[in-house]
């Protein structure tokens, strides 16, 4: 009963493991898996084949067969495995060997477990027959060898290879080795398992590449297998083993670290490295191969090196730094987590940091050597973290006296070049000096040394620390050795500069490459001074300081004469003496217009320049008026300027200046601005006689200057001051008696400025006040080239006068009157800085009701100039007008005559700032004498003042020659203009437009003149109106206006208006003047313009947004 019942159970074991056959192979295996043979009761014999056998036809047939023993029916089924089981691994066969899980799934896995291992087992001993020592293991739980590389071996450097379940093919991992060389190793390695070794042998230099990669991967390095040399066969490079590694230093481009790795023998899973310093050379382009060098070894034993960086006494004692060749000498560790990185190669990440930081400094080392620049070496600084190249001396500078580079040499204690900045590429210099001959006003500079520091950057394309550094460094101290002469030679002169340039000036800043200096009454202004290598001369740059910072410099104007002047006498004390002899000047002069205006001329569409400031030298500045008349201003000491017609030749008075006339009156006109006790004293050196040439010689000879001594030499200063006198010639003339004061005529040179005897060619007398040839040429005087330096030196001065008050002097006695002739204007009139002042200064027209003077401010100076120009386009005007012009023998006049009229035109001779008419009827019963007064006055504030515009005249003028009905309206309504007080039951002032505004209907272009007049009238009025709240602007219109001589109609002309204008206003105004017409008509010989006009005025209303 008991065999009946065992044998029923074993043939439903084989239905249960038969159905789960079907079910599997159904469901996932297909038909890698087939039932053989089927036998109720008795067997089940499966099959299966491996996928890649399958498709090839050449793997064999694995069976298991499940069967109940037909001699002993008690035991349980039998398993039997075709072919047999390996019987590598008893546990895993004698998994493959049982059933009593009843699972046909588990029983094919514990099969293909068995037959893997024994394939890993076979791997195994191949490899072991190549490397008796070989440390490779077999995991069980996933068939897998794993293959040690290199020793010691992390897991993540191991070769993991693996059986696939499934097709039975070796299957290869290692960690960062690219998917095409294992694609390789695995279709080679099942091919023939043997193939396993040679693979195995290149990947451990691959792997001592990487190790190599990681070890340096925190350094400024980067890596390469290849390099592309240009002399790669011939250089000792190609002769080592091709297996190498290059690593290129970023910071340092020029140079690399070869890896060379080769085998050891009797050790397989080892390598010894050798290590190579390489310098190439600078690439020519991008795609360019560079050329190897340098190639040189790195010692075998590192101590040797770690002795060069040992820090004497600061080295711990019984400490050792042990960098063995053995890049991972511990004993072998655990397997780390994947990624990670078992072998540090600390000797390889040694050289890397050593070369990085070491070679700037051998390259600079190896500069100051062949410049034979003595010097300490490399020195260790920091605990041993910083290193420096001390100097011991530094090679004296070409240019500089031997006193100069001896206290120079005395004064400097230490210079150190040292490396900083992250990228390693930034040298500073640090250079202490003591005993410095100038302090500054900063707390910087206050102690017993003074540190500079000198920053070079090296470029990407240019080794660290080359021969551009040396360079840039002997550049820089020739600079601060030119500029320690001169401030050398100024703080020895410090003592001794006269009282006004102590109080005038203070030293800012003097770090030793740069001296700046803050001088004026506020010492608001800086001037620094620093000498520039590139050009080999001094460079001068200003600014403002204090509450004038922002401000513009009034130097600017001169700086490039300054500069060159300087540059030529590199004197500081006379720098400052020119600073103080022009800033008030120049102050005056930068407050003149000088941008360009519309509507000067007749071409009212063109700009032109009121005025145009040229220096010429750092003493003489050149003022030109609207390009025709020209002013030269030379600074003198003492607080005066010489003020001459720079329309004349220095060289003969005779000749004019191209490009520019001769300013009538101009030499009363300054005389006005010079005090009564100087006109007199100058007026007896300069009589009123004619001057010729012989004149003029006896006049420069007579301003040659006498020779004057050198400034005292100090003890260790190179050279003297030429041109400054003794301290004793620097007194203050306000403390000299007055007799004293008397004594100098205001011709005479002042031998106390440190640059009276300055010349273009050095040390020759200046052209102005040596004796010339009135042939002789002088360059740079005419407009058209203002920037020739002009060789016109300071050579008049007056002694230096009292302060005057700023405004034009009352009391002043009206100037004696010269002779006009036609060089008195060149010779200089002397003026005080304050009568330049006031001179220059925009002020009110002097001598007029503050109604009467316009709003337009300008200086006296362009107010003279104007009035000139407009006396000179007056006289143009008449001979094209039909004016006839009356000869007068008056010089300075103009008369003319209209059919009514007689006509003077003149400068007022209290202040030469205004045209005056003088007007004076054919017919005393035709005018009264408040019109003509009226019309006088008119042609002296709207026609003949500022802004000067000829375009009035031209209008003005057809005015006069209208008739004498017409031209009487017309002076009513100026007398409205010039007097609106008097017109108070009116709405609105009037304003007579003698050019178009350009608020006009566009009739002309804007700024021609405004009156036509021909068998008709047209002429513009501008209508104000008076009642207007404080916050808004008065409503002004403008209205053309027509009168009919033949019928005596006064209307609006009929202009197109522009689109965007109000037509509220033309409409009304045009309706006022209908309706005056017609309740108004005309009567014979009568004009009715006034009284249309007036009645425009006082009915005019205009509503609400009304205005144009």
């Amino acid at each position: 009963m008991y065999n009946c019942l065992h044998f029923f159970c074993l043939s439903l074991q084989l239905e249960v493991l038969h159905s789960q056959t079907l079910m599997l192979i159904r469901e996932r295996w297909g038909d890698l898996v087939q039932v053989e043979r089927y036998r109720a009761g008795k067997c089940l014999s499966v099959w299966s084949q491996q996928v890649l056998g399958k498709k090839t036809g050449t793997a064999s047939v694995h069976k298991v067969t499940i069967k109940i023993d037909e001699n002993d029916v008690s035991k349980p089924l039998q398993i039997f495995h075709d072919p047999p089981l390996p019987a590598s691994d008893s546990k895993l066969v004698e998994r493959a060997m049982k059933i009593d899980h009843l699972s046909i799934e588990k029983l094919l896995i514990d099969s293909v477990h068995s037959r893997a291992h024994q394939k890993l087992q076979e791997l195994k001993a191949i490899l072991r027959s190549f490397n008796a020592n070989e440390n490779s293991s077999i995991e069980t739980a996933l068939p897998a060898l794993i293959v040690p590389i290199l020793e010691p071996c992390g897991n993540s450097e191991c070769l993991h290879i693996f059986v696939d379940l499934h097709s039975g093919m070796f299957q290869l991992m290692l960690y960062g080795l690219d998917q095409a060389t294992l694609e390789d190793m695995e279709k080679s390695l099942n091919d023939d398992m043997k193939r396993i070794i040679p693979w195995i042998q290149q990947l451990k230099f691959w792997l001592g590449q990487q190790r190599c990669k990681q070890s340096i991967k925190h350094l400024p390095a980067i890596t390469t297998e290849t390099l592309q040399l240009a002399n790669y066969s011939t250089h000792p490079i190609g002769r080592l083993s091709k297996n190498k590694l290059f690593i290129k230093l970023t910071r340092l481009p020029q140079y690399y670290i070869v890896v060379e790795m080769l085998e050891v023998p009797n050790k397989p899973t080892q390598l010894s490295y050798k290590y190579y310093f390489m310098s190439v050379s600078t690439a020519d382009g991008e795609n360019t191969p560079v050329m190897a060098l340098l190639l040189q070894q790195f010692k075998d034993n590192i101590q040797d090196l770690m002795s060069y960086t040992k820090i004497g006494k600061q080295t711990i004692i019984g400490t050792k730094h042990n960098l063995s060749d053995d890049p991972c000498p511990v004993e072998c560790k655990k397997a780390k987590q994947s990624g990670e990185m078992c072998a540090f190669n600390k000797v390889l990440a040694h050289f890397v940091a050593m070369c990085d930081t070491n070679m700037p400094f051998v390259g600079l080392r190896l500069e100051l050597s062949n410049l034979e620049i003595p010097h300490q070496g490399v020195q260790v600084e920091g605990d041993g973290f910083s290193y420096a190249i001390r100097l011991l001396k530094i090679p004296p500078c070409k240019g500089i006296s031997e006193e100069t580079q001896k206290a120079l040499d005395c004064s400097l204690l230490d210079c150190t070049f040292r490396l900083q900045g992250r990228n390693n590429r930034t040298w500073v210099a640090e250079l202490v000096f003591a005993n410095c001959p100038l302090n500054g006003t900063s707390i910087r500079e206050q102690g017993p040394s003074r540190h500079v520091y000198l920053t070079y950057e090296n470029l990407l394309s240019e080794p660290v620390g080359g021969r551009r550094v040396v360079e840039m460094f002997l550049n820089d101290w020739s600079s601060i050795s030119r500029l320690y002469e001169c401030v050398l030679e100024f703080a020895h002169s410090l003592p001794e500069i006269p009282a006004h340039l102590n109080f005038f000036s203070e030293v800012c800043v003097y770090n030793y490459r740069k001296l700046i200096l803050c001088y004026g009454t506020t010492r608001g202004s800086s001037i620094s001074i620093q000498w520039n290598s590139i050009h080999q001369k001094f460079h001068i740059s200003l600014g403002t300081v204090g509450p004038n910072s922002g401000c513009s410099n009034c130097h600017i104007t001169i700086l490039h004469h300054l500069q060159e002047m300087f540059n030529k006498t590199p004197n500081v004390v006379q720098l400052l003496q020119v600073l103080f002899d022009t800033q008030a000047p120049l102050n005056a002069i930068n407050k003149l217009p000088t941008v360009p205006v519309l509507g000067l001329t007749q071409r009212s569409n063109t700009a032109y320049q009121c005025f145009s400031i040229l220096p010429h030298s750092s003493t003489h500045i050149r003022l030109a008026f609207r390009n025709m008349y020209c002013i030269d201003i030379y600074c003198l000491s003492h607080g005066v300027v010489a003020v001459r017609d720079g329309a004349y030749s220095l060289c003969d008075n005779s000749k004019l200046v191209e490009g520019f006339c001769p300013a009538p009156g101009l030499k009363t006109f300054l005389n006005m601005f010079v005090d009564a006790q100087k006109r007199a004293l100058k007026e007896d050196d300069y009589p009123p006689s004619p001057i010729g040439g012989d004149r003029t010689d006896s006049l420069i000879s007579r301003l040659q200057p006498p020779q004057q001594q050198p400034f005292p030499k100090q003890p260790g200063i190179s050279g003297a001051y030429p041109l400054t006198s003794s301290p004793t010639s620097y007194r203050s003339p306000v403390n000299q008696p007055p007799s004293m004061m008397h004594t100098q005529p205001p011709g005479a040179l002042d031998s106390s400025s440190p640059y009276t005897l300055m010349s273009s060619s050095g040390g020759s007398p200046p052209v102005f006040v040596s004796r010339l040839s009135p042939a002789t040429p002088l360059p740079g005087m005419s407009p058209a080239n203002p920037s020739l330096h002009s060789p016109v030196p300071d050579v008049f001065h007056s002694p230096r006068a009292g302060t005057s008050s700023q405004t034009m002097p009352t009391n002043m006695s009206p100037p004696r009157k010269l002779p006009q002739r036609s060089c008195a204007a060149s010779v200089p009139t002397i003026l005080t800085h304050s009568a330049l002042n006031i001179l220059l200064l925009p002020s009110p027209m002097p001598g007029l009701v503050p109604g009467l003077a316009g709003s337009y401010l300008c200086s006296p100076l362009e107010r003279f100039l104007g009035s000139v120009i407009m006396r000179r386009h007056l006289q143009r005007i008449i001979q094209q007008e039909t004016l006839q012009l009356i000869s007068s023998n008056e010089p300075g006049v103009i008369m003319f005559k209209t059919d009514a009229l007689k006509c003077r035109v003149t400068l007022s001779p209290q202040t030469n700032q205004t045209l005056q008419l003088k007007v004076t009827p054919e017919n005393a019963g035709q005018w009264k004498p408040d019109e003509l007064q009226v019309l006088e006055k008119f042609f002296e504030t709207r026609v003949a003042g500022p802004p000067f515009k000829a375009n009035t005249l031209i209008a003005f003028t057809k005015l006069l020659g209208a008739p004498t009905h017409i031209l009487r309206d017309c002076v009513h309504i100026m007398q409205l203009e010039v007097f609106p007080d008097q017109a108070t039951q009116l709405k609105w002032n009037v304003q007579f437009c003698l050019t178009i505004p350009p608020s006009a209907p566009p009739i002309a272009a804007p700024g021609t003149p405004a009156v036509v007049l021909k068998s008709k009238m047209l002429f513009f009025l501008q209508l104000t109106q008076k009642t207007s709240v404080p916050p808004q602007e008065p409503v002004s219109i403008i209205v053309p206006i027509i009168y009919d001589m033949a019928s005596g109609i006064t209307q609006q002309a009929d202009i197109p208006r522009q689109q965007n204008s109000s037509v509220a206003a033309p409409m009304m105004v045009s309706t006022i003047l209908k309706r005056f017409a017609e309740m108004n008509p005309p009567r014979q010989g009568e004009c009715t313009i006034f009284a249309a006009v007036c009645d425009l005025m006082a009915h005019l209303t205009l509503p609400p947004g009304g205005c144009p």
